[in-house]
């Protein structure tokens, strides 16, 4: 089981023990809001690591949108790269409303 945290507006970070399925595309699905709230978990998650310089992050989309409206969900794998290693963060994103 991976280690997770819940971070503000719903997004789950999880840590990627290997990667669970292949990437659906480049890119992530979140808009520059919500990227900045996830990032918060992601560089928290990150710095319990040992590394507190996380210097940029690679999104893949690991799963499209599932759901109506207001209660999708799809996961994304970040690969944040920081201190000389690279560490994969899955998160779930999922939606609690319009």
């Amino acid at each position: 089981m991976r280690p997770c945290a819940l971070l503000l507006l719903f997004p789950l970070v999880c840590q990627a023990e290997a990667s669970p399925s292949e990437p659906v595309q480049e890119g992530t699905l979140a808009n520059q809001q919500l990227i900045r709230d996830a990032m918060v978990g992601v560089a928290s998650w990150v710095t319990t690591k040992g590394c507190d310089a996380p210097e940029r992050f690679v999104p893949v989309v690991l799963q499209l949108p599932e759901g109506e409206p207001g209660s999708r969900h799809w996961q994304e794998r970040w690969t944040v790269t920081g201190c000389g290693n690279d560490y994969p963060v899955v998160i779930d994103f999922r939606e609690t409303g319009m």
